[in-house]
């Protein structure tokens, strides 16, 4: 012990007299070492860590999967008396939940707060044994058809809301008209399971009873929502394909009695899918996990090789020093373990830096990547933290001594110190050199060509124009506090008189009755009368002033008129990829399109398309391919509760201004929800934005990392070949043959470096092929191209920097203290 304390206490000595090196090593390992702890600990969380419920692995999803005519997979959403149908039947599952989510005001608050609601079956909290911190979960007495008016609170609503209020069960809740007795309050150790969109958490629970489906959706099989969910517990030696197999038929036959008098839906058939509900909530961030990880190995990689190149030349500097040992008996292995002793501390701080560095990442991505990875308020250190933090300490720290001690003759040491060590000083040999750069070459093509191609198609998408303004516009929705909803005719002269109000206040410029274009779009069932097609187009209710006030342009036929509102005129008007997927040619004005009522809808006028975030095609049809995503507008009605405001340039509007003007209206309305368009295409946009800043970021640090590490070697060789330098010069060399000697000496290394990124790659599609094949495509070939560039002119200039500092001196310079 007292042999490991003295020369740990000299590595440190000898280490403080040479603090750039230290902070550098520091730096650079505490920085990558603390990305790679973040992405172990993800993938960790992600790809291996169970789920925080009891019996995790009998915990599955059922999915309602559409199939139509022709065998394809139209929708994966349940209809209303479908799942109820499937949860009454208990087949397969020895306990199942329903779930729906919704969202609502608490009118009864005094800052009337919008909040994420979930309706649920007493099942659910019951199989995820949910800890409380006060009260009780559902029971018996909230099953289904029950309609007892009770909730629970999530415990952050509970804190923030109401103040963590020591009397909250004594309290009442009112939502929609509905007052809510609080029976339960959830623990804060409470862990959500992200069913519906990723980072949502639910803060008010109420019965299933109470969900928002209304009276028709609740009974018609036609109608499909993506917020009904099921989820149980399989019955024991029941696997999910058995239960696969019971389930189908049970709900496919259903189902197809639900909908015989619906011609639309005549060939179709439900098939079931049963699924983990680890699976079912991670959907596709296992791939985002798995590419980050690769992408933080490379860079540790890039960060050693450059760290190897500073402990290489630190031996060198050190060997009259290790030759003063040896002469007075230090063995190998004692010089071994003395410049272990300098790895040690080394990479010891390294890692504590790079435990903060991970702690700092785990704050980070909770604060912004939660709605696009799941699970995400589950990072922190933990053991796998620690144990990685621990073998990597180990590994680099031999991994460093290692590769010093290597280089050391021991035998030549002696003939070192007696010739005062002039012309034999130890030096990393050319094949090293040349190793160190073919690697970082490598590594560095490799991981800047992924980074490039995730930013190309990020950025393809954040900049793609969407064929719409969103300036100064805001999209306002009403919530209306009673159970005693007013008909379609009561509810026009209110909302008549609520826009008049609205257009009266000086910052609006206009106003449009209904929703953006950005989340106001419903999948609806339409029949070509001419030829009986099918298609599932988007849909949407529109003003006569929408297209105007959004600057979507009208290319054929005529626009709604209020008359088509209020006589409610069955009129339609469709997007180009619609008109091209009715007929060919796209001129489809005047057809007729039945949407399952007596009477058609006669197609008036066709607009241009717009491209909204995360919308695809819903129709594969041989006359779709190529075309965008069909649309279609019919004109809503008077009594509608959403509106689009504009705004005056530089002007604002509160909710609190508009929860005001409701009021003198009619007290039974109040502000649902008041969002600036732009920031409903910000948040469409959120994981595309995420991805171009992180591959951004990375590919930077790439760059960072490889050209100070190629600059390091090159600068060091180029240092050994001062004297052939001043040489060649005095015998009369040009600048610029000096320059192209020495990139042709490296260009074998570099080309080395390019072969070996493309094995790198075959390796990698080779394990992750499921991951790389969507990327790969002819398109990519620019970014190959571009990325060639790149590191090519990073090589250049690590090849000429160097070199500058001799050939702008006269020889002498070069030629004054050689041997």
């Amino acid at each position: 012990m007292r042999t490991f304390i003295r020369q740990h206490k000299q590595a440190w000595a000898s280490l403080k007299k040479k603090p750039g090196f230290v902070l550098t090593v520091l730096m650079t390992m505490g920085i990558t070492l603390g990305a790679l702890l973040c992405a172990v600990t993800l993938n960790y969380l992600l790809l291996v860590e169970p789920l925080p419920y009891p019996e995790q692995e009998r915990l599955f999803v059922a999915e309602h999967k559409l199939i139509g005519a022709k065998n394809e997979t139209k929708a994966v959403a349940f209809t209303y008396p479908g799942l109820v149908h499937l949860y009454k039947s208990k087949e397969a599952f020895e306990q199942a939940a329903m779930l729906s989510y919704g969202g609502d005001v608490i009118i009864s608050h005094s800052s009337q707060p919008l909040i994420n609601a979930a309706y649920v079956t007493p099942e659910f909290h019951q199989i995820l044994a949910s800890p409380l911190a006060l009260g009780r979960l559902f029971e018996a007495s909230e099953a289904i058809d029950t309609y007892n008016p009770v909730a629970m609170l999530s415990y952050n609503t509970w804190q923030n809301e109401f103040d963590g209020s020591a009397d909250i069960l004594e309290q009442k809740i009112t939502l929609s008209g509905i007052s809510y007795r609080i029976i339960g309050v959830l623990s804060k150790d409470f862990i959500e399971p992200e069913l519906g969109e990723i980072g949502q958490k639910t803060n008010v629970w109420m019965p299933w009873d109470y969900n928002q489906a209304g009276e028709r959706q609740r009974e018609s099989f036609g109608n499909i929502s993506g917020n009904l969910k099921f989820v149980g517990l399989l019955k024991k030696g029941v696997s999910p394909s058995q239960a696969k197999q019971l389930l189908t038929p049970l709900v496919s036959n259903r189902w197809v009695e639900g909908v015989a008098d619906t011609d639309f839906f005549k060939g179709w058939s439900i098939e079931m899918r049963v699924r983990s509900v680890k699976e079912a909530i991670l959907g596709q961030s296992e791939s985002i996990a798995v590419m980050l990880l690769a992408g933080v190995i490379g860079l540790v990689l890039i960060a050693c090789a450059n760290i190897s190149n500073l402990f290489m030349a630190r031996t060198a500097e050190k060997q009259r020093q290790m030759a003063i040992q040896a002469a007075i008996g230090a063995t190998k292995t004692h010089l071994f373990k003395a410049m272990l002793a300098e790895t040690t501390l080394l990479m010891f701080m390294s890692i504590v830096l790079a435990l903060v560095i991970a702690q700092t990442g785990f704050y980070i991505m909770q604060q912004y990547l939660g709605a696009v990875l799941p699970r995400i308020n589950e990072l922190s250190l933990n053991p796998i933290t620690f144990g990685c933090a621990v073998l990597v300490t180990i590994a680099f720290a031999l991994f460093f001594a290692k590769l010093s001690i290597r280089m050391i003759n021991y035998r030549a040491l002696n003939t070192t110190l007696q010739s005062s060590g002039k012309g034999s000083g130890l030096q990393v040999s050319k094949k090293t050199r040349q190793v160190l750069i073919a690697s970082q070459v490598a590594l560095a093509t490799v991981l800047v060509f992924a980074n490039f191609s995730l930013l190309k198609d990020a950025m393809k998408t954040i900049n793609a124009p969407i064929g719409f303004a969103t300036e100064n516009i805001s999209t306002l929705v009403l919530n209306f506090s009673s159970t005693d909803f007013p008909t379609q005719e009561e509810s026009i002269p209110i909302m008549a008189e609520v826009m008049e109000k609205l257009e009266a206040l000086p910052q609006v410029e206009s106003i449009s009755q209904g929703r953006s274009p950005i989340d106001g779009f419903s999948i609806r069932a339409l029949t070509n009368v001419a030829d009986n097609e099918r298609y599932t187009p988007y849909l949407k209710g529109a003003d006569h002033r929408y297209f105007n006030m959004i600057e979507q342009p009208l290319i054929q036929g005529d626009n709604f008129t209020l008359v088509d509102r209020k006589d409610e005129n069955n009129v339609m008007i469709v997007n180009q990829a619609f008109a091209k997927q009715l007929k060919a040619d796209g001129d489809v004005l005047g057809l007729q399109i039945s949407m399952g009522g007596p009477d058609p809808f006669k197609i008036v006028g066709i607009v241009k398309d717009i491209a909204i975030p995360g919308d695809t095609p819903q129709d594969q049809n041989s006359d779709a391919v190529g075309t965008g995503v069909a649309r279609v507008y019919v004109p809503n009605g008077l009594g509608g509760q959403s509106f689009m405001l504009k705004l005056k340039p530089g002007q604002t509007v509160s909710r609190e201004q508009l929860g005001k003007l409701l009021a003198e209206v009619d007290s039974r309305y109040s502000v649902f929800s008041f969002n600036a368009s732009s920031d409903i295409l910000t948040q469409s946009l959120f994981s595309e934005i995420t991805t171009a800043v992180t591959t951004a970021i990375l590919a930077s640090l790439v760059f960072l990392l490889a050209g100070i590490g190629l600059y390091g070697i090159l600068s060091y060789g180029t240092q050994l070949r001062r004297f052939e330098l001043g040489a060649r010069m005095a015998i009369g060399a040009t600048r610029k043959h000096l320059v192209f000697m020495i990139i042709a000496d490296n260009t074998k290394a570099i080309l080395a470096g390019f072969i070996g990124s493309i094995v790198l790659f075959s390796l990698a599609y080779i394990g992750l092929s499921e991951y790389i094949q969507p990327f790969l495509s002819w398109q990519m070939v620019p970014m190959i191209v571009v990325t060639l560039v790149l590191i090519i002119l990073v090589t250049l200039f690590a090849c000429y920097w160097p070199l500058r500092q001799y050939i702008n001196q006269p020889a002498i310079f070069s030629l004054r203290g050689s041997d």
